[in-house]
């Protein structure tokens, strides 16, 4: 019947849009694993800078683990707590209120703005955030090592996308090859060793590859909205509840 066909035009366009929206998707995250393995080694330079890279070890640009809540701790503390379960690939999924005396053992990592949480559980899982929050009350779990940047040594974006590149990924499964359980600790990853231009380029790299991310959660939001409105549509459609002739 018309009616028929008018409701299968009107879902087969809803599919239309969300497959073109998944194919932009996948083409701006294969750019930006492209534009990591360019920027991050230095193969291809941004125009204006130039001079030679220098390997480091993390240890000697960044603090690690270094601001901890102390046994003294009032037992009353409320704070906003991270888990290795809240953070998934560079998002923050979510987050508990906890009280000192009542808070998870692990519930100890004080955290400020520019801090990089890296996964030392399964971290092939790549489950790292770089934590933007200005507020003083945020705690994260044992289960991360929290690198924080010496200013002017190191710029906290360009650290953060060094561990989902190639050059930290490959030091990181060296590091598992053997174990039986997937983990590292605060000394590996003062270990870890990244190749450093200059503080204004380490900023520039960063501020390219946040602009793709951006891109990328845009893109992520739009598809899951479309994806949303096709179901509201078919259900309202397939069920009479709206008439299309």
């Amino acid at each position: 019947t018309p009616e028929q066909e008018a409701i299968a035009e009107a879902l087969s366009d809803a599919d239309a849009l969300i497959e073109s929206l998944e194919q932009m998707l996948a083409k701006k995250r294969h750019l930006k694993q492209g534009a990591m393995q360019e920027l991050l080694t230095g193969k291809k330079r941004m125009s204006g800078f130039s001079g030679g890279w220098e390997i480091r070890r993390l240890g000697d640009v960044a603090d690690i683990d270094s601001d901890n809540l102390s046994s003294v701790t009032p037992v009353g503390f409320a704070f906003k707590y991270i888990s290795l379960e809240d953070v998934d690939s560079g998002s923050l999924r979510s987050y508990s209120e906890q009280i000192f005396y009542s808070a998870p053992s692990r519930a100890r990592r004080r955290l400020r703005a520019g801090d990089i949480l890296v996964s030392t559980v399964r971290p092939n899982l790549q489950s790292h955030l770089l934590f933007d929050s200005t507020e003083s009350d945020w705690v994260c779990s044992t289960g991360f090592s929290v690198v924080r940047c010496r200013a002017g040594d190191a710029a906290p974006g360009y650290i953060f996308f060094h561990f989902f590149g190639h050059l930290v990924a490959k030091q990181i499964e060296t590091l598992l090859t053997g174990s039986n359980y997937p983990a590292i600790n605060g000394k590996d990853v003062k270990a870890l060793e990244i190749p450093f231009p200059s503080f204004t380029e380490q900023t520039a790299i960063a501020a390219i590859l946040s602009d793709i991310d951006a891109e990328i959660a845009e893109l992520e939001s739009q598809l899951a909205k479309t994806r949303a409105l096709k179901q509201g549509m078919m259900q309202k459609l397939l069920t009479g509840e709206i008439r299309l002739l």
